[in-house]
């Protein structure tokens, strides 16, 4: 799958869990955070896409998972990230 999709279906996945998205131009690749009550996350727009990825990777593997329907391409994404010990993650998600 094109690096572009899989961006794609982060910001999905980002937006059904209730996150604004932003891509800035900054000295820094991405990362989740609160404004005042809004989950934001920020990613560098200047990485590239597979570094995008990654950073989204991090962001959602400090997640619980258990209720989204995820592609495999971006449970493994995630589970690499995480070394595999998401258990949050692999209890009850299912492929789209």
């Amino acid at each position: 799958m094109k690096a572009e999709r899989i961006r794609d279906e982060f910001e999905s996945l980002a937006e059904k869990m209730g996150y604004t998205i932003r891509y800035e131009k900054g000295d820094f690749k991405g990362d989740a955070c609160r404004i005042k009550a809004d989950k934001v996350i920020i990613i560098n727009k200047l990485i590239p896409i597979n570094h995008q990825n990654y950073a989204f990777s991090r962001i959602f593997a400090g997640e619980d998972l258990s209720q989204f329907s995820i592609l495999p391409v971006l449970r493994s994404m995630i589970e690499e990230v995480s070394g595999g010990a998401n258990t949050l993650f692999n209890q009850g998600a299912t492929d789209a």
